[in-house]
């Protein structure tokens, strides 16, 4: 539907000539276009809270956690927030819609945009996001970087595929038709990969381009991100609201459930601690991995 055009826009038609439709489509347009600047313009200038948060990535010093509707990604130091990179509400803009995270080798961050079907890396605070992937990824849901720096994998739940890119971009190329929703690399090279599949744990040779279930029955309702911290993996259960463990072998158990998760999502981990982000509590839990315990990372965040 047209907007309507403000009186102030057309002159008194008792006093003119009329406007031919042509010209009232021309200004009608002028005034779609001029909304959509106006609303990203006033999305920047509004004050900015935490509000989906989906997904997160640890370093020795920050956290950095993707916002799908803010959208960007923040950096969190002391349970203080700010934005390190700002996408927008425009659609198929960059970082329009920005899902899975990574820490980039060479300093910042990649991130997978569904809205452009690409990765980004993000050098550094309010850089300019720069294109790897050449547009095809379709819906980029998981990133690892391979240890030695020099690629890095994407999940891609529109292909249900797993791909490889070179560490500074170029096309493509699959690995393994695994529809991986987390990815991570273990100490002796192996690529882990959770889906929603039957098979729900995969285990993939990077070199030989194959992989093999590991875990199969459908254990997790609905699981969401994968980490590998020394001899055995967590996966996030989204609809479980829980946190399983799994190791090589292909045993897994509970490792956490319930409150206060509701739908965790994204998760890391550092020396201490495992983190994952909980887009409905608007939060990211730190557990720690010895006794789990749990903090709020956020200060106020939780709703």
């Amino acid at each position: 539907m047209m907007p309507q055009l403000e009186m102030s826009t057309v002159p008194d038609l008792k006093l003119t000539r009329k406007i031919p439709a042509s010209r009232l489509l021309v200004l009608s347009l002028m005034v779609i276009a001029g909304s959509s600047r106006g609303e990203d313009a006033t999305a920047k200038a509004a004050v900015d809270t935490l509000q989906y948060p989906l997904n997160v990535v640890a370093n020795d010093k920050s956290l950095f956690l993707v916002d799908l509707d803010l959208p960007g990604v923040w950096e969190v130091t002391d349970g203080s927030a700010a934005i390190f990179v700002r996408g927008t509400k425009l659609l198929r803009k960059p970082m329009n819609r920005p899902r899975p995270i990574a820490m980039h080798p060479a300093g910042g961050i990649l991130v997978g945009d569904s809205a452009t079907r690409e990765v980004y890396h993000i050098a550094q605070k309010d850089a300019e996001p720069k294109p790897l992937c050449k547009a095809r990824i379709g819906i980029a849901m998981a990133i690892a970087v391979a240890p030695d720096g020099k690629s890095f994998y994407v999940g891609d739940a529109e292909k249900r595929a797993t791909f490889r890119v070179a560490i500074d971009g170029g096309e493509p190329e699959l690995v393994a038709r695994v529809n991986s929703r987390g990815l991570a690399f273990d100490g002796d090279g192996a690529l882990w990969a959770v889906t929603p599949d039957d098979a729900a744990i995969h285990r993939i040779d990077v070199v030989a381009n194959s992989s093999e279930s590991v875990v199969t029955g459908r254990p997790y309702q609905y699981p969401n991100g994968l980490i590998w911290v020394g001899d055995h993996g967590y996966v996030t259960d989204g609809y479980g609201k829980a946190i399983w463990k799994f190791t090589a072998d292909g045993k897994t158990e509970k490792w956490f459930e319930g409150e206060p998760l509701v739908n965790p999502v994204g998760i890391s981990f550092d020396a201490k601690n495992l983190y994952v982000a909980d887009p409905k509590k608007r939060q990211v839990f730190a557990f720690d991995r010895a006794d789990k315990s749990m903090t709020e990372v956020i200060v106020g965040s939780s709703k």
